[in-house]
């Protein structure tokens, strides 16, 4: 295959040295846990139909991937990012390997090495990413044979994994779990600073001790789809064990299948930040970044948040999810300022919200039923404004339609729903503060309020959660978010989260008489356990 690069005969004995399968058996995902967890080194070559790609291992860790895919060549992402002109491109060999076009952009100067190597991170990423998709085909590992190139990418292998398992066939995705008794734990080195998707964090909750896997699918309260995906991702990323693995390869001393993973699977080693002066994030991930932002401020309902049409079908609403958390998570922003992650933490959240109530029928009915009067509205609005515009002249203003100015103040919103939940009338509650939250997300009263309001039913608790955390995250100092938080947990049956925010809100106020109240409940529980 004249796009890999060159490899070179390794001089050691090694345990495996070739093995071959098919991908039906054993996935690209499940190779790169396997020998990631196993240390090995060489090169796994995939075949499926006329698409070819290899993989390169140094001691389990992914160094480089390449594919005869054009689109995923080099040369398309120096065009693609107009990084060289088409007249440059024209002078560089077209036969040459990527590896060795890059060699050459840097010798003569056309690019800076760390450039090259951030632009190689991102090439090398999505060539994974389309044949951790591959359910069909052929692989060979060969141990012997090494990359001879010294390359310097920087890949999240766990991350990537995990998007597979939300992007693979259900029906394959059910097929690699066959014993409804399997055991499932959480690693032993869960960092617990680490941030998942909810569906991630809401099954994590529930592995307190090892379950059944079947066990698991009756507490979790989720369609048993979403359960294996969310359970196949964190597996293979190393996050949960499971008792059984299908392994293909075989060494001399042969470690339990829950063994601890190796570190370039582990989520919560995070990718080296690339520098703020590298000219390829400052043209993709911060132009992005902004176009996001400015996205989030114009939306005026969870469609729009999620840029789905209100015909959406849940597999498009999902798409279109973990498409915005690959890309906006607050997490791949940690180094912006106090401000500018704020920003992006809540807009996020809107993303979050839209996407749990759109994916519930019942929940996304009742938005449906708030939010056509409100576009039937914000119409009329703009038709009359449009109509006066023509008669002055003057443009429109386009962006000032359906302001808040026009439809009552978040405020007035807030203080409705806040009196509606007093009462117990909980419906138009959620109805009002979801409103205001929407209105005004970074205003953490408003997210506080709704997540209680949203705490009431048992279905929309997973919300709730993401509610009140946002507004712990706003305003971190106010000790009745933190116990609303605390109650959540309480309900919940998480006593150890409860403690610890109970803890929290009694170090902002001692004083606080919900928090005290939550910890007298606490602790009788405790006895009577």
């Amino acid at each position: 295959m004249t796009f890999v690069a060159d490899v070179a005969a390794a001089t050691a004995k090694l345990p495996i040295q070739i093995k071959m399968g098919k991908l039906t058996d054993q996935p690209l995902a499940e190779l790169v846990r396997e020998i990631s967890t196993k240390s090995l080194s060489g090169t796994l070559r995939l075949a499926n139909g006329s698409v070819q790609t290899a993989v390169y291992f140094d001691s389990g860790r992914v160094v480089y991937a390449a594919t005869n895919l054009r689109t995923l060549r080099l040369r398309e992402y120096l065009s693609k990012r107009s990084i060289l002109s088409e007249r440059e491109l024209a002078k560089l060999d077209a036969s040459l390997p990527d590896l060795d076009l890059a060699t050459n952009l840097v010798a003569c100067g056309t690019i800076r090495q760390r450039d090259v190597d951030a632009l190689l991170s991102i090439l090398v990423s999505d060539v994974l990413r389309v044949a951790l998709l591959w359910t069909e085909g052929t692989w060979e590992f060969n141990g012997r044979t090494r990359l001879v190139d010294a390359v310097n990418v920087s890949v999240a292998p766990g991350t990537l994994l995990r998007e597979a398992a939300e992007r693979l066939p259900i029906k394959f995705v059910s097929g690699r779990f066959r014993n409804p008794g399997e055991l499932i734990s959480r690693a032993s080195d869960l960092s617990p600073t680490s941030n998942f998707l909810p569906a991630e964090s809401f099954i994590l909750s529930r592995l307190d001790t090892p379950l059944k896997l079947e066990e698991l699918l009756a507490i979790s309260g989720l369609p048993e789809a979403a359960v294996l995906r969310v359970v196949y991702g964190l597996t293979l990323s190393g996050v949960l064990n499971r008792e059984f693995w299908k392994n293909a390869f075989r060494t001399e001393n042969p470690r339990a299948t829950t063994e601890k993973p190796a570190s370039v699977v582990a989520p919560f080693v995070a990718p080296k930040p690339e520098q703020t002066d590298n000219w390829v994030a400052a043209s993709v991930e911060v132009d992005d970044l902004q176009v996001f932002l400015r996205a989030m401020r114009k939306s005026t309902n969870h469609y729009e948040v999620l840029a789905l049409p209100p015909t959406a079908n849940s597999n498009e609403i999902k798409d279109a999810y973990y498409a915005m958390a690959r890309r906006y998570h607050p997490d791949r922003f940690h180094l912006k300022s106090g401000a500018r992650h704020a920003e992006i933490g809540s807009a996020f959240a809107r993303v979050t919200q839209a996407y749990e109530t759109l994916m519930d029928p019942k929940a996304r009915a009742t938005y449906d039923q708030t939010v056509k009067p409100r576009q039937s509205t914000e119409s009329l609005v703009n038709s009359d404004k449009a109509a006066q515009a023509a008669g002055t002249g003057q443009e429109p203003d386009v962006e000032g339609f359906g302001s808040e100015a026009e439809f009552g103040s978040a405020e007035d919103i807030f203080r409705e729903g806040r009196g509606a939940l007093e009462q117990g009338r909980i419906d138009v509650a959620i109805k009002h503060l979801a409103n205001a939250a929407h209105l005004e997300p970074q205003v953490a009263r408003y997210r506080a309020y709704y997540g209680r309001a949203l705490a009431a039913d048992e279905k929309t608790r997973r919300l709730a959660e993401t509610e009140i955390q946002a507004a712990v995250r706003l305003d971190p100092e106010n000790a009745v978010f933190h116990t609303m938080l605390a109650e959540l947990y309480f309900e919940l049956k998480f006593h150890r989260r409860a403690q610890t925010e109970l803890d929290r809100a009694l170090a902002i106020d001692r004083n606080n008489v919900r928090a005290n109240l939550l910890l007298r409940k606490l602790e009788k529980s405790r006895k009577v356990g």
